[in-house]
């Protein structure tokens, strides 16, 4: 019986089951009227809330209106149309090429120390995971060990955690960790690298995560030949770069370093080099920093961009 409006025993004598009655189900003895009356009454409220919430008339004649009306809800909230247009959130969060996301204006967590041997997350720090997916922080505390070198890391299964470089399960390459086979992936997010001296004072370094990463800047020095500091060390010899100027900007990825414009910004005498000889440019080597570097017989002005 499709027409639950109004339900059963609506205005019958009704009393809801008691605890033991939940727990056990009906007792021996008579069956009581105004607790059947109650189980029906409520079985047919929710049926009659969902169809008459989606517009439909319950009717007698049609047995599928709890169906239909699900159905009109879904599409109600969804828009309608194919179903394989529409994605779930597990499927979203295994599939969407998106880095994870720090939502604050820092771009990373702010780890600390709280002291000797410890490493704290800090709560309240909000984040997306594959762009849709919103966590947000409790604080925690991780031990760490004396004279080494970790990364702190997330991922969906584990959450934060401490990774060892010594480990041979984390390393078993034993890589330098500056390596780009460490930096965040879209499920695997690197959000510090914390290193501990022998008397197990870990010194922090606080890595951006963004979809996007992005910095830009500019830096300013004389282009001596050989002079070193923001040059090379042998005019000879351009790709043998040995001096830099260089800018942090501590990503959780490599990026990808460029010079964005050049201001040769005074004539002069040259030193060291041949007349109106230039060298100038920049590079990434890790997540942490980009180097640059002028030569010449004038100043320069470089104007950089860092991306990932």
């Amino acid at each position: 019986m499709a027409d639950f409006n109004l339900p059963f025993a609506s205005n019958g004598e009704r009393r809801e089951p008691t605890s033991d009655e939940q727990d056990s189900g009906f007792g021996c003895g008579p069956a009581q009227l105004p607790l059947f009356n109650w189980m029906f009454w409520a079985l047919q409220s929710e049926v009659n809330k969902v169809i008459t919430q989606a517009g439909i008339t319950p009717s007698n004649g049609d047995m599928t209106q709890l169906y239909q009306a699900i159905q009109a809800l879904i599409d109600a909230a969804t828009g309608g149309g194919d179903t394989s247009n529409f994605i779930l959130m597990s499927q979203a969060r295994a599939r969407l090429p998106i880095y994870p996301e720090i939502s604050n204006v820092a771009g990373h967590f702010g780890i600390t120390t709280p002291g000797t041997g410890q490493v704290r997350i800090p709560a309240g720090i909000s984040f997306q995971h594959r762009g849709i997916f919103p966590i947000t922080t409790v604080q925690a505390d991780l031990a760490t060990d004396p004279s080494k070198t970790y990364h702190l890391r997330w991922n969906p299964t584990d959450g934060f955690a401490l990774k060892d470089l010594a480990s041979s399960i984390y390393n078993p390459s034993t890589l330098a960790e500056n390596v780009e086979t460490f930096d965040s992936s879209y499920d695997d997010m690197l959000c510090a690298r914390i290193i501990t001296n022998s008397s197990n004072v870990p010194t922090i370094t606080n890595l951006i995560n963004r979809n996007i990463l992005r910095a830009s800047g500019e830096a300013t020095g004389p282009g001596t030949f050989g002079a070193g500091g923001f040059g090379i060390e042998d005019a000879t010899l351009p790709s043998a770069i040995t001096h830099f100027a260089t800018v942090p900007v501590n990503f959780a990825r490599r990026p990808d370093a460029f010079l964005s414009a050049l201001n040769d910004m005074a004539m002069g005498t040259t030193t060291g080099g041949p007349a109106g000889e230039r060298n100038f440019g920049c590079r990434c080597d890790d997540r942490y920093s980009i180097k640059l570097w002028a030569q010449g017989d004038v100043d320069m002005m470089l104007a950089w961009v860092a991306r990932a």
